[in-house]
């Protein structure tokens, strides 16, 4: 099957992986897919036959629109000189109404939602940022009904959002998670070992990932202070990937709870390293939020990458994750992400550590047997061949 994959991402968004690993595992599985990525002005990229590049301007607002000028005039010109059996449309990036011309070359067309519109933290563009994302995605929902042939989303609640919320109920709906990659986090790899002062820690949790208000990442920092200090003294946290005007605040954050020695935090790496960052772990750790619906309906790539690496976890009750724990005993699953919960999921590991590698083992072999990008690349599969076959059934997996 040929597949091209229209996507406003760039090498350094942290939204990339799920991308590259789901093209990747569809390559795999005997497709040829195009992968369409933003190559910033001056930027150096290697180019491929399965990557195109397209320059936009690095403005929050206004690269988007000049992607979407890209996307009307050129793709129906790229495309009709290529065998496309599909085209997918990555809905949060994309604005739908410039996908359009697209029609007249009687492909299907498959929009790809990943989320629900979400607030940024951007104190210069998030009200203006928060409004035209909310707008363009409600606009782009409202056509998907006339133009996209089909859906595929995340998770079953972001289905029946679409389907009920939205009247999408006429549109075939497949779901694909995100996965991980076993390779990428097996222990034999031990090349450039990171090092990281305060050894004398014996017991060490690890977040990894981007910076949100909620996230819960001050709710870590407050909650290895609520420790007794018996564990406290004995606890490191490290806290990866947060941009640079966030380091600050969390670190007088980590000051002020008086556990700035048991708490570490980095700026984002690159993604190959962060197995390298995982293998100094016990346990890893991400408590969301439960208030908010994107992280009720979404699946966070993060919580596999812990497993896939062997590490017992501790998160909130999203029903993801709930899902997760319903397939074998991987961590502890809090019912709330205030700093008490947190401290009393930290305080159970640490007095159980004993038993963590045989937890650790069990997570990952539920990711190997439903977490993996070929799982999530077969279900796919089976949802392309399914709409391409005029089937009328929902792949519902």
């Amino acid at each position: 099957m040929n597949i091209v994959w229209i996507s406003k991402i760039t090498m350094d968004t942290i939204h990339k992986t799920s991308r590259l690993k789901m093209s990747d595992a569809l390559r795999k599985r005997g497709h040829n897919v195009t992968l369409c990525m933003i190559k910033k002005f001056g930027e150096e990229v290697f180019s491929s036959d399965e990557v195109i590049y397209i320059p936009t301007i690095n403005f929050p607002i206004l690269s988007g629109f000049f992607y979407g000028l890209i996307v009307f005039f050129y793709f129906p010109i790229f495309l009709s000189r290529k065998n496309v059996d599909v085209i997918i449309i990555d809905c949060t990036k994309v604005w739908l109404p410039f996908v359009m011309p697209l029609k007249i070359l009687n492909i299907p067309l498959i929009l790809d939602i990943r989320t629900l519109p979400v607030e940024r933290d951007d104190p210069f563009f998030s009200k203006v940022s928060i409004y035209l994302s909310r707008y363009i995605f409600k606009v782009s929902i409202y056509l998907s009904r006339y133009v996209v042939d089909g859906i595929t989303t995340i998770t079953p609640e972001l289905k029946t959002i679409l389907k009920d919320v939205y009247n999408l109920k006429n549109k075939k709906v497949g779901i694909w998670s995100s996965g991980a990659s076993i390779e990428d986090f097996n222990k034999s790899d031990k090349k450039n070992i990171i090092r990281i002062k305060s050894t004398n820690h014996k017991f060490t949790l690890i977040y990894h990932g981007g910076y949100g208000p909620t996230r819960g990442i001050e709710n870590l920092i407050k909650a290895v202070s609520e420790l007794d200090s018996s564990i406290k003294n004995k606890i490191r946290l490290l806290i990866i990937g947060m941009p640079t005007n966030k380091i600050n605040d969390l670190s007088k954050l980590s000051e002020k709870e008086g556990v700035k020695e048991q708490v570490n935090i980095f700026p984002s790496v690159e993604y190959s390293k962060i197995a390298q960052y995982l293998r100094m772990a016990d346990v890893g750790i991400f408590c969301l939020s439960l208030e908010y619906i994107w992280w009720r309906v979404s699946a966070p790539l993060k919580t596999l990458e812990y497993l896939a690496a062997e590490k017992p976890i501790i998160v909130t009750n999203i029903p993801f994750h709930r899902r997760i724990f319903d397939k074998g005993n991987c961590g502890i699953l809090l019912e709330s992400n205030a700093p008490k919960f947190i401290a009393e999921g930290i305080c159970y590991m640490y007095k159980n550590r004993k038993h963590l590698k045989k937890i650790g083992r069990e997570g990952r072999k539920i990711v190997e047997k439903f977490y993996t990008w070929d799982c999530m690349a077969q279900k796919f599969e089976d949802f392309l061949i399914t709409l391409l076959s005029g089937s009328q059934n929902d792949t519902d997996s």
